[in-house]
This record gives structure tokens, sequence and C-alpha cells, in this order.
């Protein structure tokens, strides 16, 4: 006989009583005709079901399955029979509920939810060495809105820890920023522009955040003296008001705010500061990310939106609470792949070009995000909902690891950065200087309008992201004014995939051989930050193989910037960086010649067919050999340029795979002489 102790539907939401009940008859279906299928997976158990099964259950007396009938009614309140349904997980770490709606429709203001949900206790609920039959459901905090003060009793506790004990985290106060916010004390609302002395070493608060398209209190040529005698914080934007408070909270009397302690309309004072944020967000005690912000004059601190949460009090147990929370899916849990489940939309500082390397460069931050708050240092990340950190969000730079895995953490960094938006396309530089700076610093390698020439046959094969979820292909441009050299990534306003971070980079065991090498770089700076605004004119002087006069042909039919070509024999399809357009010129030999070129031409305006008789060159790059004769060969697509005849532009790259069974060569270049070639 089966022992009557625990529920054969729901195993009591234990992960013990999960295993016992694997090893009674018809365990995996058991109910029939119910949707109900129970497995075993690496970490723990499986049950799916209906809905409706689940309701249906409660009355054999199961107080869990009243429970999760009680919560399956609040997560999809516009039910359907035999529609819905659930997969309930038992796990050594988690319990958990991912909901499976027929009918994601709003219906009377009320939206069924689809997505995952924490089942939980309370911790301050939870009585030391509690012992009750609900004792193996996880303890975990509630997450309060970010006012209260187990929010900011959350920050302290962090603060504690991380000052304390974290080796890793040890700053040098030297070298501060040179302007900073001096505030009064908790109730004081004065302020004033304070320049730091020589030998100034006291610790001060920097803040990250969107700054909208408001009109905000801003220190300009003109009202530097006048802030710097002193105003009222009630002057300030509520994104600044609400950090100046937490500083006065923690007993600190600095802050660090961009549109404060930067002359905004000196160039020469926003190129010298922009060029030290690396240091000012290194040094900073602290940094506070107003994430949930969209612009400075939206207050953090009064961001009450929290994750969907259901509680519910024991009958004839009332000091037993048990809670479902729908999962935290911003800030570091945020999955940009557009994962099944609610649309997520991300923390405004998630889409910004600037918060990317204002999230990296802090010693310790804590971000103010949509759903909760969450810490991240030098040695460890949290959060209040005490999540697993989504991988694909930031990188650490500052492990200590081989050159080669900093290579990979920056290409993945620059992938994500492309993602993001700029309110001024000429930014894009130095908005991601800080963390240039730090690469700089930890590898000496030299840098290059974005590429690192150390390693740079793998820097150059960047490509667009064709299928990124959040950006259509045909929104690919190039900024009106000049900011970057075709090589760049930074010369597109797209989405990029970079090569080692990217599905094309060599498997393990394969080795990437080099066809091309560097010779000379000029890259023009605009300013003193070497890795800032570049000037027109940037080149490189790159020695190899250039096969010349190959004709390109397209656009294909239905796509925005594929191409034909024949290489090798076989007719191949190529994707340009960007929508490509005939120009004629006159060459050196006096013959008029058709060149391709990136075209500025939005996509609304039709798409351009390239003349007969367009010509490119392909320069070839590296190539992997393996020695079952496949391989793969990377060749860099090079057009005219239109500034100077003699050089050429970046038009795209092609991966050629090598499988000969299938008739796709070698593309043969032993006989095309090695040249230099200059790239503009």
């Amino acid at each position: 006989m089966r022992p009557k102790l625990w529920c054969d539907v729901c195993c009591n939401l234990s992960l013990d009583i999960a295993r016992k009940a694997e090893l009674t008859p018809g365990f995996n279906n058991r109910h029939q005709n119910s949707g109900y299928y129970a497995s075993r997976f690496e970490t723990g158990y499986q049950i799916d079901c209906e809905c409706q099964f689940i309701k249906e259950s409660q009355s054999s007396g199961c107080e869990f399955c009243r429970f999760l009938a009680e919560v399956i009614e609040a997560f999809i309140p516009n039910p359907t029979i035999n529609g819905d349904s659930i997969s309930l997980y038992l796990r050594e770490d988690r319990t958990c509920i991912y909901f499976f709606p027929s009918n994601p429709d709003t219906i009377h203001g009320r939206t069924n939810f689809q997505g995952l949900a924490d089942i939980y206790r309370p911790i301050d609920s939870v009585p030391p060495q509690s012992t009750s039959a609900y004792a193996h459901i996880p303890a975990l905090p509630d997450i309060k809105p970010p006012y209260s003060e187990e929010s900011f009793n959350y920050l302290k506790t962090c603060l504690k820890i991380c000052t304390e004990t974290h080796k890793l985290c040890k700053q040098d106060l030297s070298s501060p920023p040179k302007r900073l916010l001096h505030i009064g004390v908790l109730g004081d609302d004065s302020a004033r522009l304070y320049e730091t002395p020589d030998g100034f070493q006291e610790p001060y608060i920097a803040l990250s955040y969107c700054w909208g398209r408001g009109n905000v209190l801003k220190t300009e040529s003109s009202n530097i003296q006048s802030l710097m005698q002193g105003f009222s914080l009630k002057q300030l934007p509520a994104a600044v008001q609400d950090v100046a408070h937490i500083t006065q909270k923690l007993g600190l009397k600095y802050l660090w705010v961009d549109a404060l302690c930067i002359i905004q309309d000196s160039k020469m004072d926003w190129e010298e500061q922009a060029a030290k944020m690396c240091s000012i967000y290194e040094k900073a005690y602290l940094t506070i990310i107003a994430s949930s912000s969209d612009a400075a004059n939206v207050s953090f601190l009064n961001h009450c939106a929290r994750p969907m949460t259901f509680r519910y009090r024991v009958p004839d147990k009332p000091d037993i609470i048990l809670v479902a929370r729908a999962e935290c899916k911003n800030g570091h849990h945020f999955d940009s792949s557009g994962a099944i489940g609610n649309p997520v939309v991300p923390d405004p500082t998630i889409s910004r070009g600037w918060t990317l390397q204002e999230s990296i460069l802090p010693t310790r931050a804590i971000s103010y995000s949509t759903d909760e708050l969450q810490w991240h240092c030098r040695s460890i990340r949290s959060c209040e909902c005490r999540g697993t950190a989504n991988d694909q969000q930031v990188a650490n730079l500052l492990a200590g690891q081989s050159q080669l895995e900093t290579l990979r953490q920056w290409d993945k960094l620059v992938r994500i950065y492309t993602q993001r938006q700029l309110s001024y396309p000429e930014d894009k530089f130095p908005a991601i200087s800080g963390i240039s700076q730090l690469v700089h610093k930890q590898t000496g390698w030299r840098y290059l309008a974005g590429l690192w020439e150390d390693h740079l046959i793998y820097q150059l094969l960047w490509e667009r992201d064709s299928f990124h979820p959040f950006f259509e292909e045909t929104d690919t441009s190039i900024p009106s004014t000049y900011r970057a050299p075709s090589f760049s990534w930074a010369s597109v306003e797209c989405p990029v995939i970079t090569f080692t971070a990217g599905p094309n980079a060599p498997e393990e065991g394969e080795i990437l051989y080099e066809d091309a090498r560097l010779v000379h770089s000029e890259i023009l700076l605009s300013g003193p930050d070497p890795f800032g605004r570049v000037e027109p004119g940037s080149s490189l002087t790159m020695e190899g193989r250039l096969m010349q006069d190959v004709e390109l042909h397209g656009p294909t039919e239905g796509s925005y910037a594929t191409y034909y070509v024949q290489l090798g024999g076989k007719d191949l399809t190529f994707e340009a960086d960007i929508q490509l357009e005939t120009f004629c010129f006159t060459g050196s030999n006096g013959i008029l010649q058709r060149s391709p070129r990136r075209s500025t031409r939005h996509t609304d305006e039709g798409i351009i067919e390239l003349e007969s008789e367009t010509m490119v060159s392909v320069f070839l790059l590296a190539h992997v050999r393996n020695a079952d004769g496949t391989g793969t060969q990377y060749f860099l697509f090079l057009g005219a340029s239109p500034s100077n005849y003699n050089a050429y532009e970046r038009l795209g790259i092609l991966m050629m795979g090598l499988i000969p069974e299938e008739g796709y060569n070698w593309v043969d270049f032993d006989d095309i002489p090695v040249q230099r070639i200059r790239l503009l």
C-alpha cells in the first residue's frame, strides 16, 4: 500500500517525498487523462499537469494542493477548462512553478501570467529551528519597496560585508574627481559644488542614471560660481535628490553626478572628465544605479512596482505563511535573447550606452532595479530575491584572467554595448572609454578605434547581427557625421556579433592562422582621451593577398543587405555591414570603375539594386584548416573609399566553410602577390 502521509499529486512540494514517490508504481503517469507527468532531472523533479486537475485534487484534503489551487487562481484569473497547465519544480535550492495559460489576453483588466514563480516562506515569519510540516519550503526574504527600511538595511548589510571582508574590493582613495557635490546632514537640504583640494581622500557616492529629455539643473560656465556658493537640494531632479538622501542616511557628505560635476558647455572640461570615468567610478565608495528611472526627473526610491506576489496563510496554522512570487527578470536577471514568458521591458539603464561602463567600472554598486535591489562588487553579486544572475549581462573584467579570456570578455561587452542607445551618436567611443582604459591597464594592448592591435585579425572579424530579437536589420544605419573608420564596429548603428563572442569562432582544438598583418596604424584623436573620439583619416595599413575585380550582385530578393558573389567556383551569399550602393569613379589608369560603398539612404526610401559590373576586392584575413580537409576561410570584402580612391573601406566579412565532398573547396590565393592596402 502507498503511504498516506504525502500527496501523490504534488508530493507535498517536497524533494525528499518526490524521491520516495519515484520508488512507487506508476510514478511518472499515475493520473490518467489529467495531463499529469512526473519526471526526474539532474537537480530535482518536475511535475506537469493541467491546472484544473490541481483544483480538483485539493478535495482530497492536501493542504499543499489547496495552496497551489489558490496560487493558480491568482496568477491565471481568466482560466479555461482543460487548457491551462503548470510545471512544478522541486529542487535542492528552489521550489517553483511555471504557468502556461492557454489564453494570455487581458480580460476586464486582468491578465493571465505566463512564466516562473518561486514558492517560499517569508524569512521573517520562520521561527528558529522550525520542524513543522512546511519546514522543507525554502525561506526567502520578501521584496519591499525601495524606500523602505528593509531595503536600506539590505544596502547597509552589503556595504558592511564588502568593506570589512572583501580583499578584492580594497580601494585607493587618491586622485579624486575634480569636483564633487558637498551635501549637508540628513534633514539639511543645502548643497554646493565643491572643487577637491590636493590630498582630498574623503569617500564619495557616484550616481549612474538616465538623463532623459527633461530640462534639469546642470553645471555650465554661466552658473558654476553660483553653484559653488550653494543651492537647495530641492532644485535637483528627483533621481539626484534620491541619491542625496541615501548619501545622507549613510552618513557621507560627498556625491558625484556627471551633470553637475562636469562643465557641460565646456568641450575641454567635458573631454578631460570623460577620460577619467574609469577612475571616478572605480574609486567611488559606492555607485548607486538608478536602474528603474528612465529620466533624471523620475524618482527611483518611489518606484513601487514589484514582482506579482500571492500570500497564503495556512488554515488553522496562522503562524505559517506561504508565498508565490513571480521570478525577478530584470537587472542582472534580464535575458536579452527574448526567452519564452511574459515580455520583459528591460530596466531603462540596460538600454542606454553610457550606463554599461557605469555598471562595470565601480568597485561596488547597488542597482535599484525595476523588481528589486541588486548588489555587485568585485567579489560577489547578490539580490533581494536571491536568484541567479544571467551570464549574458555584465562581465567581470577584474578577475585576473588570461589575456584570451579578457579578449572574450571585451568582445562580449562590445556585443552588449552595440545593442544600447546613445542620445548623441558621437559619444560611441567616450561612453565606453572607461572600459577601454581598464582593458589597456590590465593588458598593455594598444587601442585602435574600438579594436585591439595585439589581436587585430580577431577584432576585424565582427559582423552585423542580422537576427537580434529587439532590432530590425532594416534600421541599421551609419551616423550622419563621421564617428569611426569603416573597419571599426563603431562605424555602424546596429548590434554586432564580435568574433570570440559569436558562433563562428574556432572550436576547441582548432587553430586560427592569420594570413594578413598590420604594417602601420594612424588613429587621429579629436581630444586628449586616447580611447575617445576620432577624426576622419584614421586608417590601418595592412599587408596580405587581395583578390580584385570580383563582381557583386544583388541584393537577394526580399533581403536587406545580402548579396551574391562567386568565389572558388561557388555562388555564395555575402552579408554586408549595411545596405550598399554603386558609385562610379575614374581610377588612376584613367578607366571608369564601379565600386560598392556603404549607403546613407534609409530602407524606407527603397532597396537599392547594385549596377552591373560593380566590383569588390576580397582580402584574405585568416583561415582554419583541419586534418580532414575541412575548415574555414575568413575574407574581408572591400570597396574603393569614396573619400580616397587609392584606399579602401570595409563592406563586411565572409566566412566560407570548406567541405570538399560538397564542392566547397579552398579558394586559392597563393598566386596572388602580397601587397599593402590602406583601410579607412
